[in-house]
């Protein structure tokens, strides 16, 4: 060796910390590796490590680094903290609430980890526990945008939703700088807790009040969509929905899809595509006899358990499946794009009695299975197979329902909750047919020979309303954009009647209206035998 030759010092944990200060993630890790490498028991390397993991989402990697670390030195808090951020990643909440209990025993003033507890605990539900840490985080920290955020979130899930108002906007105007996606998100929380409280001006007035960095930001504008439908705003409602595909949470967009100008469909292949739950998928399907009237040769793509029922509808030539080989087509088109391809407003919903179709050969095998028709037959449908909790109503709610002998009561859902078993065996009355509905259109045949329908917001309403049956439905306080506010018809469906909540989360009081409507229904002396729409007393059709 020369005298002027020298030998490059090892990289430091120093030189690492600020590869990772100036963000080369990469140059940091790359030190923190052949510190590990000479030191395997190098607790700040094997940290730093699991830190870069868990922000390039490595989980498992992160997790074994920050393993080691802990063998290290176990009493760190920071360590703690970063455990209980890789579980709450992996959706670990129990996990995730220990390490940052951990954490904050270590460090009782640790800031972040108490907003992190707070994150875990509203994960798994426990949106009182998370208030509590919320506020004890802004007690140390206030007005921090993301703390203001969490809290609110939390407050609206607990329905209190005044205060939770006044949180989202404290977060907006604390935000500062804050990345566009992230401001995003609290216009939309604070959007939906307008509406969960039906302020529906004000929730049109928190999309469109934004700051400049949100002007066409999609959940803003996806969110304004819904809120303009609500109000039945259709002109500008449609137009904005057409941001869906743009929202991470919805359906991606396909390749080559387009809203379609109805001027160039005729003579075209047009392959129609579903989205979306299987009771959109029903609702819209309006749209494709109207599109073949257009001169289109319509294509239909959706789920399995709706293909044999779309093979049913006028005009519809093909019918595939998501995961089948794509037919050749010259068009391609979301179906919940059709209405703005038409131009719907309210006053020109497509709302013909029945646009779906039983077949006939499977409504007289439910005729044959069910038996004569001596009573007037009510199907109930209180279970949505896509599961939306504010939705459902526990079985045991319905027993005001069955008080009339002179009524054939039927459970109209595919899928019967083992909680709701107990309820069904003390009231054998409630005929269950689970196990005979091998798809969707098995079940438009067994709504064919119900009298009336009375159901939650999911598939079998829309089901019952698109092939024309009477259906009364029965919906949370804050409904779904397409039951309008305060409606107790509905346009898309002229044989619906529709039952509000009155109170968030009372479904006793909503099925005891039921109750009484179903008590004043006029029967015939002799019941038909065919199913025939049941009529209502002239004194109840305010009820």
């Amino acid at each position: 060796m020369t005298p002027n030759s020298h030998t490059a010092p090892p990289p430091t944990i120093e030189d690492a910390a600020r590869c990772y200060g100036a963000r080369d993630f990469a140059g940091a890790e790359r030190i923190a590796r052949a510190i590990v490498a000479a030191d395997p028991h190098h607790f700040d390397a094997l940290h730093l490590l699991g830190v870069l993991c868990l922000n390039d989402h490595r989980l498992a990697d992160a997790a074994g680094f920050l393993r080691r670390a802990a063998v290290e030195r176990p009493d760190d808090a920071q360590l703690h903290y970063h455990f209980g951020n890789t579980w709450l990643t992996l959706k670990l909440f129990d996990a995730a609430e220990a390490a940052f209990r951990e954490a904050l025993r270590l460090n009782p003033n640790h800031h972040d980890a108490h907003g992190n507890l707070g994150n875990a605990l509203a994960g798994a539900g426990r949106h009182r526990q998370a208030v509590e840490c919320f506020r004890q985080v802004l007690s140390l920290q206030p007005n921090v945008a993301p703390n203001l955020y969490n809290l609110a979130r939390s407050l609206a899930a607990l329905g209190h939703y005044d205060e939770a108002v006044t949180q989202f906007r404290a977060a907006l105007a604390y935000a500062g700088n804050a990345p566009p996606d992230r401001l995003a998100d609290v216009v939309a929380g604070l959007c939906h807790a307008l509406i969960d409280q039906e302020r529906y001006p004000e929730a049109l007035v928190a999309c469109r009040d934004v700051p400049p960095q949100l002007y066409g930001h999609p959940v803003v504008e996806w969110n304004e969509s819904l809120t303009r439908l609500m109000l039945g705003e259709y002109r500008t409602g449609w137009r904005l929905y057409e941001s869906r595909f743009r929202v991470p949470e919805h359906d991606p967009p396909r390749p080559g899809a387009q809203v379609l100008d109805l001027a160039a469909v005729a003579g075209k292949r047009v392959l129609v595509f579903g989205e979306q739950g299987r009771g959109d998928a029903i609702q819209f399907a309006r749209y494709l006899p109207l599109l073949a009237a257009r001169g289109a040769q319509v294509i239909a793509e959706v789920y399995p358990e709706l293909q044999a029922l779309f093979a049913t509808i006028e005009g519809v030539t093909q019918v595939v499946g998501p995961d089948d080989a794509t037919p050749p087509h010259d068009l391609l088109t979301p179906l919940l794009s059709l209405p703005l391809a038409f131009g719907t407003e309210v006053v020109s919903i497509p709302a013909a009695m029945s646009y779906l179709s039983p077949s006939a050969d499977r409504v007289e095998d439910w005729a044959a299975r069910l038996g004569p028709h001596r009573r007037p037959r009510v199907g109930l449908c209180w279970w949505g197979a896509q599961h939306i909790p504010k939705r459902s109503i526990p079985a045991t709610l319905l027993t005001p329902l069955l008080a009339r002998q002179d009524l054939e009561f039927h459970a109209v859902q595919k899928d019967i909750m083992p909680s709701d078993a107990d309820w069904l065996e003390r009231h054998p009355d409630v005929q269950v047919h689970a196990a005979a509905l091998r798809d969707l259109a098995d079940t438009a045949a067994l709504l064919a020979r119900m009298d009336l329908v009375i159901s939650i917001d999911t598939a079998v309403a829309h089901l019952a309303g698109a092939i024309g049956r009477p259906v009364w439905i029965l919906l949370p306080s804050s409904p779904d954009w397409r039951w309008f506010p305060d409606r107790e018809d509905s346009p898309w469906y002229p044989t619906a009647r529709l039952f509000r909540q009155r109170r968030r989360g009372d479904w006793a009081e909503v099925v005891q209206r039921v109750a009484a409507a179903l008590a004043a229904l006029s029967l015939p002396p002799d019941p038909p035998l065919q199913p025939l729409p049941l009529s209502l007393r002239d004194e109840d059709a305010s009820a």
